[in-house]
C-alpha cells in the first residue's frame, strides 16, 4: 500500500505516475504528464478563478525525494462576484477588484523515517496586481485572509511539515502544520487610522484519517485548526465549522483515481 499512498499524497515531494489522474469532491484534478512532471488544478472554481498549479520532480538528494510546485490563480472575477449587498457579499459593493495574479513557489522533499513518511516545505508566494487595489478590500476570514493579503503586502512566504504513517494496510493518518507569514504587513499600512491591513501570520493544522479501498477510491476525516492576527485580533477557529449550527462537522472527501 506504501506506493498506492504516494500516488495520492499531493502534498509530497513525489509525482503522481504519468496518465493517472486523481480528483476528489474538495481536491483538486491532478494529472500525470510525464514520469517527473504533474498539473492541478480545482475544475469546480475555474470557471469563476482560474487556477493551475505544476509539480516537477528533480533530482533525489540522498535517500530523499525533492521536487519544485509552481501555483497560479487569478482571483478577480470571484472577488467581484462577492463584492455585493446581501448574502454572499463579503467585499464592499462599491469595489471593483483590478485584474490580479498570485504566483506561489515552493521546494519540497520527502523522506521515510521509522515507518512514517516526512515531507517539508517552503516557498515564496507573490500578489500582482494590475491596477489600483482598493485598501478596503479584504475578507477576514480564518484561510482565506491571509491569502488574499498577499495581494496587499505584494508577497509573502510559507513553509510546513507534513507527516503521513500507514497504521494498517487500508488505514493511514495524515498529520500537518503549515505557517504563513506576511513580512512588514502592518509597516505598510501604519499610516492608517485604522489597521485594516494587519495579522501578518496564520498558523494551519489539520489532522487525517484516510480509509483507502484501493489505488482508485478513498474516503478521508478529519479537521482542520486555523490561528492567526486578524484585524479584529488573534482567532482560532477548528474547521469545517457551519454558522446557521454554530458547530464544528468532521471534514468527509471522497477522492477517485484512474
Amino acid at each position: 500500500m506504501a506506493g498506492e499512498h504516494k500516488q495520492w499524497n499531493s502534498h509530497s515531494a513525489h509525482v503522481i505516475t504519468k496518465q493517472r489522474w486523481e480528483i476528489g469532491l474538495f481536491q483538486p484534478l491532478r494529472h500525470g504528464l510525464s514520469d517527473d512532471l504533474e498539473y492541478a488544478t480545482y475544475p469546480l472554481w475555474f470557471f469563476v478563478m482560474p487556477n493551475v498549479s505544476f509539480k516537477k520532480a528533480h533530482e533525489d538528494r540522498g535517500s530523499a525525494k525533492t521536487a519544485s510546485r509552481l501555483s497560479i490563480v487569478y482571483p478577480t472575477p470571484l472577488l467581484n462576484m462577492l463584492s455585493n449587498e446581501g448574502i454572499g457579499g463579503l467585499i464592499d459593493p462599491n469595489i471593483t477588484m483590478p485584474p490580479m495574479l498570485g504566483l506561489s513557489g515552493s521546494l519540497l522533499m520527502s523522506w521515510d523515517a521509522f515507518g512514517v513518511m516526512v515531507t517539508s516545505k517552503a516557498g515564496i508566494d507573490l500578489g500582482l496586481s494590475m491596477g489600483k487595489l482598493d485598501t478596503r478590500s479584504n475578507i477576514d476570514l480564518p484561510i482565506v485572509y491571509h491569502r488574499l493579503e498577499v495581494f496587499h503586502n505584494k508577497w509573502g512566504v510559507h513553509a510546513g511539515l507534513d507527516l503521513t504513517k500507514d497504521m494498517t494496510r487500508h488505514l493511514q493518518l495524515f498529520v500537518d502544520l503549515d505557517v504563513r507569514l506576511l513580512p512588514g504587513l502592518e509597516k505598510r499600512n501604519e499610516d492608517q487610522s485604522y489597521q485594516m491591513h494587519s495579522g501578518n501570520h496564520s498558523i494551519e493544522h489539520k489532522l487525517l484519517l484516510i480509509w483507502s479501498r484501493s489505488s482508485r477510491f478513498r474516503i478521508i476525516t478529519g479537521y482542520k485548526l486555523v490561528s492567526g492576527d486578524f484585524p479584529h485580533g488573534n482567532e482560532t477557529r477548528l474547521l469545517p465549522y457551519v454558522p446557521m449550527l454554530e458547530k464544528w462537522v468532521p471534514i468527509i472527501e471522497l477522492q477517485w483515481a484512474r
